[in-house]
């Protein structure tokens, strides 16, 4: 049920991003939103926040139509052509849904123009996908699934990822500005390593480092590497032990994806978000946007919570 909520929610601002986008106002009655002209940003601050959000819930969608595949087809043991007349039926009836709002989050993504957000989601797809192959590799296999997920992401981004290769081939993969704010942030860590500034003390922290590497307009509030920022805040040591408790979660999800037979789709799919969130956190602070942390949060505590085996112990 939370991966399905979860799909609907980010759907529903997908939808509403495109409808912004195609009416070029950005705005709903009595829900301002911040609009960037040429791209969809949803009711998110910039359109690399949104792409994260959106990125996650493709991921999610993602996950519940290969767990869907693997109900209806991989346990069946039963020839070929009746494999293909299952996956069809699949595909009409629940997965008719599923694939309508893959379609409009991909969409709404690829619209974003993010660089740093598509690639990161297809590191979190990839991720996905290969955690699949590698669960299923010892059952009877769905490659129709895949293909045909394969095939389907392929089409749109032909379709709707011309202004992205564009835009791409424009501006590269580099960003000078972000990478002299980065080796600012660095030279600021080392001069307070142990206790930090204080966390969430960037935007008063950096004047004071702030040189001629970067343009004197423009005021920078966030570093747009999460792992900086959160360093020069809380300090190399507790900084190291932020991140390390994340680890641990995570780890407990790769264990239950890769042991656990079934109940696997939620920490199949924290896996997956927290490779597509934590490859974003390097070039960009979306993950200290209220909903893309609250999400992520919730996914990862169900990833961790189907972890382990619905039959061992659990004592208070």
């Amino acid at each position: 049920m939370l991966m399905r909520g979860v799909a609907v929610i980010v759907g529903v601002y997908a939808a509403y991003g495109l409808v912004a986008f195609a009416i070029k106002t950005g705005r709903l009655p009595f829900l301002e939103s911040p609009s960037e002209v040429g791209v969809t940003t949803s009711t998110f601050i910039n359109r690399n926040s949104f792409a994260t959000y959106a990125g996650i819930g493709l991921v999610v969608v993602g996950g519940l139509i290969l767990r869907l595949y693997r109900s209806r087809i991989a346990p069946m043991d039963v020839t070929r052509r009746l494999r293909y007349a299952y996956f069809i039926e699949a595909t009409g009836e629940q997965g008719a849904l599923l694939l309508a709002g893959a379609f409009v989050i991909l969409v709404s993504l690829l619209l974003t123009l993010s660089r740093g957000g598509i690639i990161a989601t297809a590191l979190g797809l990839l991720v996905l996908g290969l955690s699949t192959l590698k669960r299923e590799k010892q059952r009877s296999e769905f490659p129709e699934a895949i293909a045909f997920v394969t095939i389907g992401v392929a089409a749109i981004f032909l379709a709707f990822g011309t202004a992205f290769v564009g835009s791409l081939g424009e501006r590269g993969l580099g960003d000078a500005n972000r990478l002299a704010v980065n080796l600012i942030s660095l030279r600021s860590i080392f001069d307070v390593p142990l206790t930090g500034y204080g966390l969430g003390t960037f935007a008063d922290t950096f004047p004071m480092y702030r040189d001629r590497s970067i343009s004197v307009f423009g005021i920078w509030e966030q570093a747009h590497d999460s792992y900086a920022e959160a360093f020069q805040g809380l300090g190399l040591v507790f900084g190291s032990m932020l991140l390390l408790s994340i680890l641990f979660l995570l780890r407990r999800c790769v264990k239950g994806m890769t042991t656990r037979r079934e109940n696997v789709t939620a920490p199949r799919i924290a896996v997956a978000v927290s490779c597509l969130v934590g490859v974003h956190a390097l070039i960009d602070f979306s993950i200290q946007i209220q909903a893309v942390a609250l999400t992520y949060a919730a996914l990862l505590g169900a990833g961790v919570s189907q972890s382990e085996s619905s039959r061992a112990l659990v004592n208070d």
